[in-house]
């Protein structure tokens, strides 16, 4: 009861400070005070009093030293070990929206919230990913910063989280792509739907894939449709099939074909082709010796399996 009517008054005392318009003097004091919790490991009073003092400063439009006591934020979760939870989410919520994209540091806020940034070195996990129950930070907090992303036209960045968040951040997806698709009419729009699907495939988001496609309101494309039957039916044959015939609309985006070899591995099996190595070709058969006679596969004249043949989507 003693430590929590001091914080009280900590509280009391730097918010008139800061209603006085002793901004730097205020964001130094809830340094000073944070600091000593954290020394005493009272975390509890640090979290109260970091989240409060980033609103009040991001509300006087003190964007710096309120992103500041935010960041100090996350590193006393980290301290803490603070589980990913509604409480502990809806702080970085809080802070988040009050930042505006023209705060420098909003996009570290953001990243330390999935991806936490020491100031002496980069932890190999994250706060919401060491905290919870997903290798890629929080899904909840995902799908946030990705509508934020969306909200500022910055399709790049909302892709990137969409692809890692939550069930309706599939749906999303597909309505960022179409959005994207319409302000850059030099590309075909296609491809943008094709470019979400293959990143939903590659990282086996069969379900999340099809959802992407049915919201992405675009005219339905051939390749994206044979690809997502295929993958539910696991004909290995018929993708290589499909993979050859739409080369070309692959080679739209270079790491479409990359995507590709990624979902023939994971869905049907099919090993990645090797790169030819001249000067290790070169030295394996100088030191194996002659190589054994070879047989054709199939003796000419002899009726090969059939194919299944690749008809048109309409």
């Amino acid at each position: 009861m003693a430590a929590a009517r001091g914080t009280a008054k900590v509280l009391q005392k730097l918010e008139k400070s800061v209603g006085a318009g002793n901004y730097y003097e205020a964001h130094q004091m809830y340094r000073t005070v944070a600091n000593r919790y954290v020394k005493a490991q009272n975390y509890k009073d640090a979290i109260d009093l970091l989240h409060s003092g980033s609103l009040l400063l991001l509300k006087h439009n003190q964007a710096g030293s309120g992103a500041d006591l935010g960041l100090y934020l996350i590193e006393v979760y980290n301290l803490d070990k603070v589980p990913v939870t509604e409480e502990s989410r809806d702080r970085i919520f809080d802070i988040a929206d009050l930042m505006g994209p023209e705060n420098s540091q909003r996009k570290s806020f953001l990243q330390n919230a999935i991806k936490y940034v020491h100031s002496r070195f980069v932890a190999p996990a994250a706060w919401s990913a060491s905290n919870g129950e997903y290798n890629n930070g929080d899904p909840l907090i995902q799908h946030y910063v990705g509508l934020l992303y969306w909200k500022e036209k910055n399709y790049e960045q909302a892709e990137q989280h969409l692809l890692v968040g939550t069930k309706e951040s599939a749906e999303a997806l597909g309505l960022v792509l179409f959005e994207w698709s319409e302000v850059t009419p030099t590309h075909d729009k296609g491809a943008y739907l094709l470019r979400g699907v293959l990143q939903e495939l590659s990282m086996r988001n069969l379900r999340d894939a099809n959802v992407l496609y049915k919201t992405f309101k675009s005219p339905l494309l051939n390749l994206t449709q044979l690809l997502l039957l295929t993958c539910g039916t696991g004909n290995a044959s018929l993708f290589k099939q499909i993979s050859a015939k739409y080369k070309p609309v692959l080679s739209i985006d270079e790491n479409f074909g990359h995507l590709m070899t990624t979902i023939g591995e994971l869905f049907f099996g099919i090993k990645p082709v090797r790169q030819p190595n001249m000067l290790a070709d070169l030295m394996s058969s100088l030191f194996s010796g002659p190589p054994p006679s070879q047989q054709p596969a199939i003796a000419a004249g002899s009726p090969r399996p059939p194919q299944p043949a690749i008809e048109e989507m309409d």
